[in-house]
């Protein structure tokens, strides 16, 4: 019974390292600054982020008092920023020619640029869903309370099981609760966040990368601090 059970155990770990070698990248840290660990959802182990790490389907994100970090996706170019304080998890299916994306925001603070696809791209909240198929938009979360939304363009659908509301560009959504319907507003001065503690480099560097079909390729990645 000791040998097979060794023998069992040696054969999980095999499965588990070679699930975790066939996994493939959904995103790529561009800038990390502060405190900012990213926990891998199939060894559940964190590290520390840092420019160039590659984000995989699952993995978790948490940034501390003075965190903060961009993430590109591979597939589009989609833009996240994740603010200081925040805990949100990334996931992403491949459908038929597109990458259906959400974004769980547990608590905290995330702005989204969302390039033009065929699939939408979610945020989640614990009140409510945005959903989006290109635009620019805030998501701040209240640590169990409520979410706010801030539309900078394009539109976004907020929903959850009491209604649906329309976000659009300077405006504010508001959730309350996931038994309260979304209520929008005009933006107020003041009350949207910004990236005044970003800095005014852009963020630029080159990665190299082997597609689906085995092709080495190179991406450049340039983002300016307002994108």
């Amino acid at each position: 019974m000791k040998k097979i059970s060794i023998k069992m155990l040696i054969l999980i770990s095999l499965m588990g390292m070679a699930f975790a070698l066939q996994a493939k990248p959904v995103a790529i840290v561009i800038k990390a600054k502060g405190e900012v660990m990213i926990k891998n959802k199939t060894t559940g182990k964190s590290v520390k982020a840092r420019r160039g790490l590659r984000l995989n389907d699952g993995d978790k994100i948490s940034t501390g008092k003075k965190g903060r970090v961009a993430i590109k996706f591979i597939d589009d170019n989609s833009l996240l920023r994740i603010r200081p304080n925040s805990n949100c998890q990334i996931s992403a299916k491949k459908e038929k020619n597109s990458v259906a994306k959400n974004i769980f925001v547990e608590f905290g603070s995330i702005f989204a640029s969302i390039t033009r696809q065929r699939s939408r791209f979610r945020v989640t909240t614990p009140t409510s869903v945005a959903s989006v198929k290109g635009t620019r938009f805030w998501t701040v979360q209240e640590f169990k309370g409520k979410t706010m939304y801030f539309g900078e363009e394009g539109v976004v659908e907020l929903a959850n099981d009491s209604g649906v509301a329309l976000l659009h560009s300077g405006e504010t959504g508001i959730v309350t609760s996931k038994s309260s319907k979304p209520l929008v507003r005009k933006t107020k001065a003041g009350e949207k966040p910004d990236f005044k503690e970003d800095g005014d480099a852009p963020d630029e560097f080159e990665m190299e990368f082997e597609d689906a079909n085995g092709n080495r390729k190179v991406l450049k990645f340039k983002v300016k601090k307002t994108e």
